[in-house]
């Protein structure tokens, strides 16, 4: 057996010592790799090679801040440091005797990061230690979690990069997977506010799965609601302090579902918008205008799943149906805002690879190099699949300038789909005048909870306009993409813009930050002194490698074993 499949199958002997990267809590310069003794695995745990690693612009947000990230809170980093890294291909190298039937020596897997156990949320790359370490422990909480095993199985003939990046593209698929309820939440808590105009409207059909178990009706409205027999309906004429009723009527969870009738001021609105609950739904109904736009939280639409509805009718039922789904539509317009960074990247790819296309991509961003990358990357297969890709840098043109030129493509229709991934609420707001009817605004990149934006109630209502957005992936995402990329599907390995050994992941890291490369970046553990290059670089580094690249510009398994044999599996 030649060193390259020892090392593929796991049997290669395991050091006693490694790298791994500890990250103190108080920027950059707490980053350190350090060596340390290769941990054993207990009883029911395993441990595992960490074969590759993609460097996610998540992890920066740890780094800027510290014991102060939502996944960090209580826990001293200076003498409890985390080991950052979820974006991972594993290779079970020891397996605990307790676990002995269920794994071997020699499997491969990726994992799902948002590992629950018992119902507490414990992170891999965060609370469990993550990638950036050579060899690491898989605990019983990710074996045995709330939600099964969070490690899923690859095929032997997929190569680590590609299979590396299935995370970071589950993401992408499933900010496209986004879907709602078709009614009132049985067993769920109402909220409805009654402004002028209210009454008439239509309850048949609105709670197709069962009544909510609780309601509070502010503004006055006597018609019966769709609520289980004997459930409390509390009238309130008017609310003061939003914060206090969430508190008070749904202790912090938040209304699952609050019905706009008639036309309450817009302040109530924003008020009854803010408790919300986590996959909450506000849903207007009736032909009543809003007297200006809403100031609403969109950093909430992202990580809490939030969804705006609405129908112009009297029939509640209408607010919840939608003519499409949160898929881009085939044939239709597509603006993409950040387009040409690492994750941008991959939207605009999936687009234009998508068995059903829109007929034209258009792609901002305000560096002329990264929109060069993309256009060299994808022009040619777009072509091919009849699709119209235009890339535009706003920073070239006056704002009326580049105004009319959205207009002019779309012929005044506006965009069916407009995907934001730049976490900045100006451009969002900007992007919502360019929407088309029945478009869907997917808000993908994290802005943060507290970032308000300014939302047009009549174009919801009116016009079938939604907002959605999306945080991480599920299993289901993880599975659909492995599925897609061991199918030949969808190939993973197009992102991937730079490589390095071990010691670069501080390099890496600040390279994510402040966006050095068009794609992503990755790490290969186990190689510990190759320096932080792009592929294009790999033509004087390693020309070998090169040499087995697609095209010159994107990575192969055939380059991956290559870049490994001349490396940990060196004959």
């Amino acid at each position: 057996m030649s060193k390259l499949d020892a090392y593929r199958a796991g049997t290669q002997p395991v050091p006693q010592r490694m790298l791994k990267w500890h990250f103190y809590g108080d920027g950059y310069d707490s980053l350190k790799v350090e060596e340390v003794d290769v941990p054993q695995p207990g009883p029911y745990e395993l441990l595992v090679r960490q074969d590759a690693n993609g460097l996610c612009f998540s992890d920066t947000k740890v780094i800027a801040l510290g014991a102060g990230h939502p996944r960090m809170v209580g826990r001293d980093l200076s003498v409890d440091p985390a080991t950052l890294g979820h974006e991972v291909a594993i290779t079970v190298v020891r397996v605990g005797a307790d676990l002995a039937g269920k794994f071997s020596v020699g499997q491969r897997f990726i994992v799902q990061a948002d590992v629950f156990y018992k119902g507490v949320s414990m992170a891999y790359g965060y609370a469990i230690s993550g990638g950036l370490s050579q060899y690491s422990i898989i605990p019983q909480s990710m074996i045995d979690g709330d939600e099964g095993c969070y490690l899923l199985p690859i095929s032997d003939e997929t190569c680590y990069a590609e299979t590396a990046l299935v995370e970071p593209w589950a993401c992408v698929v499933g900010a496209y997977n986004q879907g709602h309820r078709a009614g009132i939440k049985a067993g769920g808590r109402l909220l409805v506010l009654a402004g002028p105009g209210a009454g008439g409207e239509v309850w048949d059909g609105a709670a197709p799965e069962g009544p909510a178990r609780c309601a509070v009706v502010v503004g006055g409205y006597a018609a019966a609601l769709p609520l289980a027999d004997g459930a409390p309906c509390k009238a309130v004429a008017s609310v003061d302090d939003w914060a206090a009723l969430k508190t008070a009527e749904t202790g912090d969870a938040g209304f699952d579902d609050i019905l706009v009738l008639g036309a309450p001021e817009p302040e109530a609105i924003e008020g009854a918008a803010s408790t919300l609950a986590n996959h909450g739904m506000l849903s207007f109904v009736g032909p009543h205008a809003v007297s200006r736009k809403l100031t609403i939280d969109i950093g909430r639409i992202h990580y809490n799943w939030h969804h705006y509805m609405g129908t112009a009718s009297l029939e509640a039922a209408a607010a919840y149906a939608e003519p499409r789904g949160a898929d881009l539509l085939a044939g239709g317009m597509a603006w993409f805002i950040g387009a040409a960074g690492p994750m941008g990247q991959m939207h605009v790819q999936r687009a234009v690879m998508h068995a059903n296309p829109p007929s034209l991509i258009v792609g901002t961003d305000i560096d002329d190099g990264r929109l060069a990358t993309l256009v060299d990357r994808l022009s040619g297969e777009a072509q091919k699949r009849g699709v119209r890709l235009v890339t535009i840098n706003p920073k070239g043109m006056s704002p009326e300038e580049f105004n009319l030129e959205l207009k002019r493509l779309t012929g005044g229709k506006g965009f069916d789909d407009i995907v934001s991934l730049v976490p900045v609420p100006a451009l969002i707001e900007h992007s919502i005048d360019f929407l088309g009817d029945n478009a869907w605004c997917n808000v993908f990149a994290g802005v943060a909870r507290g970032t308000m934006a300014q939302l047009d109630a009549d174009a919801i209502r009116n016009r079938g306009v939604r907002f959605i957005g999306s945080s991480g992936s599920s299993i289901a995402d993880m599975r659909q993409t492995l599925a897609m990329v061991e199918a030949k599907e969808l190939n993973t390995n197009a992102s991937l813009a730079a490589i390095g050994g071990m010691k670069t992941a501080q390099e890496g890291l600040l390279g994510v930050k402040n966006g050095r490369f068009p794609g992503k970046t990755l790490v290969f553990p186990l190689i510990e002194e190759m320096p932080l290059i792009s592929l294009a670089e790999l033509k004087e580094a390693y020309p070998t490698v090169y040499a087995r690249l697609q095209d010159g510009k994107f990575w192969t398994k055939a380059a991956e074993e290559e870049l490994f044999a001349l490396t940990v599996a060196a004959e």
